[in-house]
């Protein structure tokens, strides 16, 4: 009996331990696999901390994120969108595993069409057990690319969703523990991307900045407080004739003065000693240039002055043209006192021109009338005259008619110079006949002694007139212009000939100037039209042309379509102004 109690008891007792340690391998199995489970969670968590986190490339980033979450569960095939909140859509950015019309950049997604996707609204895991419930994924996923499944997780961070994450499977259902898993690295993931973009952001912030700074036309430099240039737009090294680079690190004061210390109007002197803004205007003799130069404290957060910003304009151009609206207004004055003057100088002509007629009828009568009667009484004949009182005739009558010639040019300036007036202050579009203009702008000109006793002129004029619809100031000063271009050209020329010709077709009128002067190089022939170019000499710091008569010829004639063209050598200049009829 005792040895059946044993035999059972052995017999318990084993089918106990047999139990036990079945028991003990499945828990410790179990263990094992969760352990394996959260190793392969370290690892995938390593490897997106790692390889990702670091990066501040977005494009890296999402590949390199991409093969960690697929790779961790087995997958091959996903994809990640990221969010384009102005447009409400999801942008393909990474995508592993499909084929070639699967272009980056062109698919879009948008939520609950194309996929039953994590949305803005809703920042929440979706799993998809079976594709096939969706008929627009089924077509496409499941019955060409044989997915059964997918997760589609989203990558925020700071409680921004930037986008989703989708993982594709053809095979089980990824299980509870890599949904998790793929949460996590999302997770990890959105933050790599938040700080990728805000890195695209600082640095195309600064591209825009760097951009703005060297599209700006007026010179731009950054210096410390012992004057070393830091920062320089392009615009003030083109200044300077230079590139940025070069002016790096450089004295402001040397490379804007060419001095071995700041000059005594420097602004940056003053703006360090107050800490405001300065200003300041400058002829600078090293560029030969008007400069207003605008200085600029930064400070830093205690609010000391430790960086100064300078703006250069270059007002060499507003200078002149100050100088020449001051000449003009001067000319004007001049026009107006001329206009009076010689309205009030016709009557007093008048006057003189009939005392003149009055005194050689008187001289007339005297000495043809009345003397020879006299003479007759003493049995003398006119042709007995004694010489000399036929002599004092004679001077007196030449003297007459020379006062009389002279009394009618004036009278005939005067009426040019009102009519010029008067046609040059109409505001109003009139037919204005080319010839008859040119004809009173040349005796006009005849005042000038240079042009009246130097310069030979030949007027080859068509008898036909030549009718343009337009502002007379407009012809006369540009007409003007032109020739007083053409009178300086021939200063010093041994033989000066001026020729103006006038001839038209069925569509345009075409007068010719032509000089026998110096003549214009080629390379200057471009640029005769540009304000400020003179091709005349310089003097000292005095342009003996300003260089804006025929800037202001095509700026008053341009409206009326009119072409210029100019064909010149030494000794043969003609400049052609071509306007539509």
């Amino acid at each position: 009996m005792e040895e059946v109690q044993s035999s059972k008891f052995k017999a318990q007792s084993s089918k106990f331990k047999g139990y036990s340690l079945e028991e003990k391998v499945a828990e410790l199995e179990e263990v094992n696999n969760a352990l394996l489970s959260r190793e392969e969670e370290f690892v995938a968590l390593n490897k997106i901390s790692v390889e990702v986190g670091p990066s501040l490339d977005l494009r890296e980033i999402l590949e390199k994120a991409l093969d960690i979450a697929l790779s961790s569960m087995g997958l091959e095939t996903g994809f990640i969108f990221l969010l384009n909140e102005a447009r409400g859509e999801f942008v393909l950015k990474a995508q592993r595993g499909m084929g070639g019309e699967f272009t980056r950049e062109l698919i879009t997604m948008k939520a609950g069409h194309d996929f039953p996707a994590v949305t803005p609204e809703l920042d929440s895991l979706i799993v998809v057990q079976e594709i096939s419930e969706y008929p627009r994924l089924g077509r496409f996923l499941r019955d060409r690319e044989g997915f059964r499944s997918y997760i589609s997780v989203p990558l925020s961070a700071n409680g921004n969703l930037l986008g989703i994450m989708n993982v594709f499977s053809r095979g089980r259902t990824p299980n509870s523990q890599e949904v998790n898993l793929l949460v996590t690295l999302g997770q990890q993931i959105g933050t790599a991307i938040e700080n990728a973009q805000m890195f695209q952001n600082v640095v195309r912030a600064k591209r825009e900045w760097e951009e703005i700074f060297d599209a700006i036309t007026e010179g731009i430099f950054m210096l410390d407080e012992e004057f070393n240039i830091l920062r320089v737009n392009v615009a003030f090294a083109k200044m300077l004739g230079t590139t940025p680079a070069r002016l790096i690190g450089q004295k402001c004061y040397r490379v804007l003065h060419d001095r071995d210390e700041p000059p005594d109007y420097c602004p940056q002197i003053e703006t360090m000693r107050t800490g405001e803004p300065q200003t300041v205007e400058v002829r600078e003799p090293t560029l030969k240039k008007d400069l207003h130069l605008s200085t600029y404290p930064l400070r830093d957060s205690k609010g000391n002055v430790i960086r100064l910003v300078q703006i250069v304009q270059d007002i060499t151009l507003r200078k002149q043209l100050q100088t020449q609206l001051v000449q003009a207004e001067k000319l004007s004055a001049i026009g107006r006192l001329a206009q009076g003057i010689a309205h009030n100088l016709l009557t007093p002509l008048t006057v003189i021109r009939g005392r003149t007629q009055l005194v050689f009828e008187e001289a007339r009568e005297c000495f043809e009338e009345m003397l020879p009667a006299l003479l007759s009484q003493r049995g003398g004949r006119k042709s007995e005259m004694p010489p000399n009182i036929a002599e004092v005739y004679d001077n007196i009558r030449q003297e007459l008619f020379a006062i009389e010639r002279g009394g009618k040019t004036m009278e005939e300036i005067i009426d040019n110079l009102m009519y010029k007036s008067r046609q040059e202050q109409e505001e109003h579009k009139q037919l204005v006949d080319i010839n008859d203009l040119l004809w009173q702008e040349l005796k006009f000109l005849s005042g000038d002694p240079r042009f009246k006793h130097y310069i030979e002129k030949v007027y080859n004029f068509c008898e036909a007139p030549l009718y343009i619809e337009g502002l007379y100031s407009d012809f006369s000063q540009s007409f003007s212009n032109v020739i007083s271009n053409a009178i300086d050209a021939m200063e010093g020329c041994e033989k000066p000939v001026l020729t103006i010709t006038t001839r038209c077709n069925e569509e345009y009128v075409y007068i010719d100037f032509h000089d026998t002067g110096v003549g214009i190089p080629p390379e200057n022939i471009p640029h005769l039209f540009e304000p400020f170019f003179s091709t005349k000499s310089i003097s000292g710091e005095t342009l003996a042309g300003a260089g804006l008569g025929l800037h202001s010829c095509y700026q008053l004639l341009s409206p009326y379509g009119a072409q210029f063209v100019v064909k010149s050598k030494p000794g043969d200049t003609t400049f052609t102004v071509k306007i539509p009829r």
